[in-house]
């Protein structure tokens, strides 16, 4: 088990050896938040913020509902349709409502 000291001293010492870059790219890293963050639940704010980044990470709105939505076979109904929810405030605000799939 990693303790959370362990962990911020494995992230100094990866950033300050100046390793290679990341696997994933800022897009495919977004998804994967908005995916977490449907599953386990978390406060609409954070998951509005993820939303955000990954549209201008160069996500399309109908790729953020299909993760959310395949969410729905791993977290339940329940969180992926109060993510979808999120997701469709977020579009409307943007005005991008019309471009979302369910």
């Amino acid at each position: 088990m990693i303790t959370l000291d362990e962990a911020r001293t494995s992230r100094r010492s990866f950033s300050a050896h100046g390793s290679s870059p990341p696997l994933l790219d800022v897009k495919s890293a977004e998804l994967a938040t908005v995916a977490a963050l449907t599953a386990l639940q978390y406060p609409a704010q954070q998951l509005k913020v993820h939303i955000e980044s990954a549209l201008r990470a160069g996500c399309s709105p109908e790729e953020i509902m299909e993760v959310i939505v395949r969410m729905a076979l791993y977290a339940g109904l329940p969180a992926a349709e109060t993510a979808v929810q999120v997701a469709r405030d977020v579009l409307r605000k943007l005005g991008l409502e019309q471009g979302a799939s369910q």
